[in-house]
């Protein structure tokens, strides 16, 4: 079948700008460099699964594809040595297209998010893509029992002080290597002042991919 312009979304500082031009269900594009299926939040299908999720009173955000997103992808796959046969754990991972590479990229992936129907859309995400690689963790991370892993990711996971305060929570309880990108908002800006890290990208509009590390 012939591939159309809906059909793949270049890489650009607007490269998932067409997916919410399309109501297919599913839309080809490219994830850091990679070719995958993404399914299309703006689709009939899956917007009434959020619809739902939101109904049930689920306080989720889902993944607009925002360029959060293409930046920690695009700096995966020119750091994908740092992923390859690792273990790996995706904080609130929503739908989002991270998981894909990190699937492909990892040894094993845990994917983690409040939202049931969230995980249940990623998980037919990967294995639409082939990868079944992975295992599904609901609820709160800072809560849960998670498992021990050589890399912990999040995409824009500190909007606002509970968000801050969650991933503190985190933190003093884990010993694992933490990547976070995140735009740089006020409660971002306080959990690198009182944690530290390393910063490993960032660009013009303040947006930062940091490396912290946990206290165990």
């Amino acid at each position: 079948m012939p591939v159309t312009e809906l059909d793949v979304v270049c890489q650009s500082e607007n490269r998932f700008s067409l997916l919410q031009m399309s109501k297919k269900e599913w839309v080809r594009t490219m994830v850091g460099g990679e070719e995958f299926e993404l399914l299309n939040l703006e689709s009939p299908q899956v917007e009434k699964r959020v619809m739902e999720e939101m109904a049930n009173g689920v306080k989720v955000y889902y993944d607009r594809r925002w360029e959060v997103t293409a930046h920690l992808t695009d700096w995966l796959a020119a750091n994908r040595e740092l992923v390859e046969g690792r273990r790996v754990l995706i904080l609130g991972v929503g739908v989002g297209a991270e998981s894909l590479l990190l699937g492909k990229f990892a040894e094993q992936v845990w994917l983690n998010d409040l939202a049931p129907i969230a995980l249940e859309l990623c998980a037919r995400q990967m294995e639409r893509n082939g990868l079944r690689n992975f295992t599904l963790l609901p609820g709160r991370y800072e809560k849960l029992d998670l498992p021990e892993v050589d890399l912990v990711v999040g995409s824009f996971l500190i909007y606002e002080a509970e968000t801050r305060l969650a991933m503190e929570a985190y933190l003093a309880q884990s010993d694992s290597e933490v990547i976070l990108v995140n735009e740089s908002l006020a409660d971002f800006k306080k959990l690198l002042e009182e944690r530290g890290g390393e910063v490993l990208f960032e660009n013009e509009e303040g947006m930062q991919g940091v490396k912290l590390k946990g206290v165990n």
